[in-house]
């Protein structure tokens, strides 16, 4: 995928509504979603929902780090 098509692809609203939900800046959401989709994309055949995917997984990875957080 261009960068120019990576960018097209960007979920904007989710990511912003993850970035204020979680307090995270969304330019670190922004990433976290791009390198997920990437590794996600690597091993795939079928692409139709990675970016649900990728969405799923940084919200559970910025849960567990809340929650590390809180612990300490």
């Amino acid at each position: 995928m261009l960068p120019t098509e990576r960018q097209a692809a960007l979920p904007t609203r989710s990511l912003e509504l993850i970035s204020k939900r979680c307090q995270v800046p969304q330019n670190e959401v922004t990433r976290l979603y791009e390198d997920e989709l990437a590794e996600l994309s690597a091993g795939a055949r079928i692409t139709s929902f990675l970016p649900i995917f990728a969405i799923r997984n940084i919200q559970e990875t910025l849960r567990q780090r809340r929650a590390v957080v809180r612990a300490a």
